[in-house]
């Protein structure tokens, strides 16, 4: 499959020479809940280590505080309406980033923020998949924000299969791409990231049940303490 462009899950650490894949322990969880009909939901995703601690407000109305990288906020119910999410060092009043949004009745948004050159960060609006997948099936999504790391390759390897034996669910996906959601048969699997076309190490690690009709979004970072492995995946619960 090709490119096309939180209550919190376990995680794998895994080593090799040339890549490997780290999926860190989680520090909350995420509950999230249907919206009624009259209602948004909007949480932040924080993909930015260059960012302070940050507040978030959409339009007046605040919905984190004191968010750091590598972290999903709760899902906030909000009135639907077209207006400016705001992005602030926390405890102060002048917002650093924003990015304007259409929150449509019975939609899931997350405030994207990223970052932007050596120094910088950026915010935008990226919509989330609040329907279920078809039956039997998960859905997932990955945000490749490994800059360093250059273009991977993203496994999801069976429980009764090895790397060699599986083929990537996406192939040379770049640095700062959004990827669409992809349905999955639901099933024990385990997540590898590798940098494009490279296979030579056999990875070992924990798997992850996913079952039918979640759906979830994978964010992968840089690691930042370590160069082996060089990546960090943090899930996020977008439904059930």
């Amino acid at each position: 499959m090709h490119r096309t462009t939180p209550k919190w899950r376990n995680v794998w650490t895994r080593a090799g020479a040339t890549a490997a894949l780290s999926l860190l322990p989680l520090l909350g969880c995420q509950s999230v809940q249907n919206s009624t009909p009259s209602q948004t939901q909007v949480r932040v995703i924080d993909a930015s280590y260059n960012a302070p601690a940050l507040d978030v407000k959409v339009g007046t109305t605040p919905i984190a505080i004191n968010v750091g990288a590598a972290s999903f906020t709760n899902y906030a119910f909000l009135p639907p309406e077209n207006t400016t999410a705001y992005v602030y060092p926390t405890g102060t009043s002048k917002a650093t980033a924003s990015a304007t949004g259409e929150f449509l009745v019975s939609e899931q948004h997350s405030v994207f923020i990223t970052d932007s050159g050596a120094s910088g960060y950026t915010a935008s609006i990226l919509t989330d998949q609040a329907i279920t997948p078809p039956a039997g099936y998960f859905s997932i999504r990955f945000l490749q924000q490994a800059l360093k790391g250059g273009a991977v390759d993203i496994y999801l390897v069976p429980a009764t299969a090895t790397l060699a034996d599986s083929k990537p669910v996406l192939t040379d996906v770049t640095p700062q791409s959004v990827e669409s959601y992809i349905n999955v048969m639901a099933g024990t699997y385990t997540i590898v990231i590798t940098p494009t076309g490279v296979i030579t190490t056999p990875y070992s690690g924990s798997a992850t049940q996913f079952t039918a009709g979640q759906v979830r979004t994978a964010l992968i970072l840089d690691a930042q303490l370590t160069s082996n492995p060089p990546y960090t995946v943090v899930m996020g619960d977008d439904l059930n």
